[in-house]
């Protein structure tokens, strides 16, 4: 959905929950935890949220598509 030009969800809308998520994994680093290891952890609470809801088939495409724009250095804020 947040891949999709067309969508009328804003990214923004997600914004609270973004900072409270951030703010746990910033807690982490602050920790000693290395980076890695945070945001090994961060792909997997994403994995476990697919599940939850029934779409971790959905989730290599998605990461794909990601990738894809990554590659090509057109990340977007969406």
């Amino acid at each position: 959905m947040l891949l999709d030009e067309n969508s009328t969800i804003h990214f923004a809308e997600f914004q609270e929950i973004s900072d409270t998520m951030m703010d746990g994994y910033a807690r982490f680093i602050r920790l000693g935890l290395p980076g890695q290891t945070v945001a090994l952890a961060m792909l997997g609470a994403t994995v476990n949220l697919y599940r939850l809801f029934d779409m971790h088939d959905e989730l290599p495409d998605v990461l794909r598509g990601l990738a894809s724009q990554i590659e090509q250095g057109e990340q977007k804020s969406n």
